[in-house]
């Protein structure tokens, strides 16, 4: 068993470096995010079964699926590290032609087949965890997540991105104050289920400012338990059950067809906690549906306090959603603003005065909205 207990132990070093990996480059990476998402939710995965491992009797099957989790996960390693290394040395080249002054946007060397590359790489890794974790089960390995009354718990079907408490949110500082403010406020304590409404026009940086709240210290010291779901289309009442109590259970998941079992079950381990729920990008418009959900989380008995927070485009969402808190609209950014966010996306090539000139231009252009800044950045970056 010592053997097989530093296999664990260096499989489990490799995936935290993994992880960390993943979650900062996916705001670099040229044209291969969905393939860094996937890696990351894989090694969510994997790393949620690993928990289950050293808990279980020494048997040499377990020992070998340890083995080569190990050696998948030093391939990704590898390939992550060339990745750094590449975005280093593209900054130092672009930094070099800066200092002499000349843009020739095709004297730069051309990152397609260094994109196709990686993004074979990658895909190849994610495949042998996929394999790794459907022969888990077989092993009588499960998903145990040991941590998971006090830590923060995202769901994102779309993107299916961990939420970074790094993530910057440039010219929405206050919006971030007050609505931690309100969401702490002790009035607001009184009766169970007060929902927020974030409402905004897209790309307006609802999300951001939703993760950024989330992620604040006083909101975690505030809450038992917080849970991040992108809801999208359909909104479907039991998949939103589901959705809560896949990252709440530890056992294996459950169907969603049976919507007093979930309840049940969420129940169990919601009873007499305080929690947060963010509901992220909400379309549905239907009264008695959105009045479905709100009946369903009045049964689990949480404690007072608990809170919703609704993300969406519309008027009419935020309307039937929101109960007790103001709801929160956001408005669009200045041309500084604007400017910002690009200078911020675009170091190093941001400090060169050609830049801040051509991108002052382009800022008062955005329409106050923040991301087509990151997109015209974006698209300037991958250009040169």
């Amino acid at each position: 068993m010592a053997a097989e207990a530093v296999v664990i132990f260096a499989a489990e070093e490799i995936l935290k470096k993994v992880l960390s990996l993943a979650e900062k480059e996916l705001r670099l990476a040229w044209g291969f995010k969905a393939e860094l998402r996937n890696l990351q939710e894989s090694f969510g995965n994997i790393k949620l079964l690993l928990n289950d491992v050293a808990d279980k009797p020494q048997a040499p099957a377990i020992e070998e699926w340890v083995k080569k989790l190990k050696g998948v996960a030093e391939d990704a390693e590898d390939v992550l590290d060339e990745f750094k290394y590449e975005v280093d040395r593209r900054k130092v080249e672009i930094q070099n032609h800066m200092k002499r002054k000349v843009l020739n946007f095709f004297s730069l060397s051309n990152p397609l087949a260094f994109r196709l590359q990686m993004a074979h790489k990658i895909q190849k890794i994610n495949a042998s965890l996929v394999d790794l974790e459907r022969k888990a089960s077989p092993l009588g390995l499960v998903s145990r997540n040991t941590d998971a009354t006090r830590q923060g718990i995202t769901w994102d079907r779309q993107s299916d991105s961990l939420i970074g408490k790094d993530e910057i949110t440039v010219g929405r500082e206050d919006d971030v104050s007050n609505i931690v403010k309100t969401l702490t406020d002790s009035k607001y304590d009184q009766e169970n289920l007060a929902v927020m409404a974030i409402v905004g026009m897209g790309g307006l940086g609802k999300t951001t400012l939703a993760k950024s709240v989330f992620n604040e210290d006083l909101i975690q010291n505030s809450f038992d338990v917080r849970i991040w779901i992108c809801v999208s289309n359909p909104f479907d009442v039991n998949l939103i059950l589901l959705h809560m109590l896949e990252h709440l259970n530890p056992l294996p998941v459950l169907s969603k067809d049976n919507k007093n079992v979930l309840l049940v079950s969420l129940k169990e381990r919601l009873e007499n906690k305080k929690y947060l729920l963010v509901l992220d990008d909400v379309w549905n418009e239907d009264q008695e549906i959105w009045d479905s959900l709100m009946e369903c989380l009045s049964k689990l008995n949480s404690a007072g306090g608990s809170k919703i927070i609704v993300t969406t485009r519309s008027g009419k969402v935020a309307l039937i959603s929101e109960k007790l808190l103001p709801r929160h609209e956001l408005g669009e950014f200045s041309a500084d603003e604007c400017w910002s966010i690009m200078k911020a996306k675009a170091w190093p090539i941001s400090s060169a005065p050609e830049f801040e000139k051509i991108g002052k231009e382009i800022a008062k252009n955005c329409g106050g909205v923040p991301l087509t800044a990151k997109v015209r950045t974006i698209i300037i970056y991958r250009n040169m």
